[in-house]
């Protein structure tokens, strides 16, 4: 596992979805350190796919209830999307993997942090007044 732990949330399931991004997260650094081609390749994509389906999923809510400051919160989501994107799509090279090796390390589990501790967490809060669990 990643060697943080992230803010709880008023809302369950945004904690069980960040939860499933931490073990995301530590697949793709133990296959960064292994140095396992294939392996690589897999855990980038699950990982590419985690935050999509993370971020996504948050996007529907906050626009399903009308979340006012939905704009700004996706706008952290689009660019941290084209972030992990980026690094993902090109570590086939060893110069590649060791970005995407110090972005798991050390700028995603920061950005992370701050994010759910901010918006996540104003986020759950909204969401949680309107009954989602």
């Amino acid at each position: 596992m990643p060697h943080f732990e992230l803010p709880q949330v008023a809302v369950p399931s945004m904690n069980a979805v960040h939860a499933e991004e931490l073990e995301v997260l530590a697949a793709l650094e133990k296959a960064l350190e292994d140095g396992e081609n294939d392996a690589i390749a897999e855990a980038a994509r699950a990982f590419l796919d985690h935050v999509e389906e993370h971020f996504s999923r948050e996007e529907r809510l906050m626009e399903q209830y009308g979340f006012p400051p939905y704009p700004i919160h996706r706008h952290e989501h689009e660019l941290m999307r084209a972030r992990v994107k980026d690094l993902c799509e090109n570590c086939a090279s060893d110069d590649g993997r060791q970005a995407l090796l110090r972005f798991v390390r050390e700028e995603f589990p920061a950005w992370l942090t701050q994010h759910v501790s901010t918006m996540d967490t104003v986020t759950a809060q909204f969401l949680a007044m309107q009954g989602v669990e």
